[in-house]
């Protein structure tokens, strides 16, 4: 038996590792009825907080998609970057990676990226 944890090998495992919890309710606002507001925190208490996010599937074959409901996984997809946009809609993309990473670590985030990036 190995004295080294093994790396996670999905988002999922990776969220159990950090041990993150998250904490999720409905966005609030007059054009965030998909939307939801979500809170991952470390064991730390150390909160990172996602005011609003909305989540979604897509058929491969008919690129119908339909509304989904948050998971770790998801969440932890936002903080891999994206589309980010700040309170007046402008581009907050090196602002959010620099809070994600500062949240996780940078090692962490940086599995995060791979892991995200071998989902897509």
């Amino acid at each position: 038996m190995s004295d080294t944890p093994e790396t996670p090998a999905s988002i999922g495992e990776l969220f159990r590792s950090l041990g993150l919890t998250l904490t999720v309710r409905p966005a609030t606002g007059d054009d965030e009825e998909d939307a939801w507001a979500c809170t991952l925190t470390r064991p730390d208490g150390q909160a990172y907080e996602i005011d609003s996010v909305a989540f979604f599937d897509v058929d491969p074959d008919t690129g119908e998609e339909w509304v989904v409901e948050p998971s770790p996984s998801r969440v932890l997809s936002v903080l891999a970057g994206g589309d980010v946009e700040d309170e007046d809609g402008g581009d907050a993309g090196a602002d959010a990676e620099a809070a994600a990473r500062s949240f996780l670590g940078d090692a962490a985030y940086e599995l995060l990226g791979t892991l995200d990036a071998s989902d897509a």
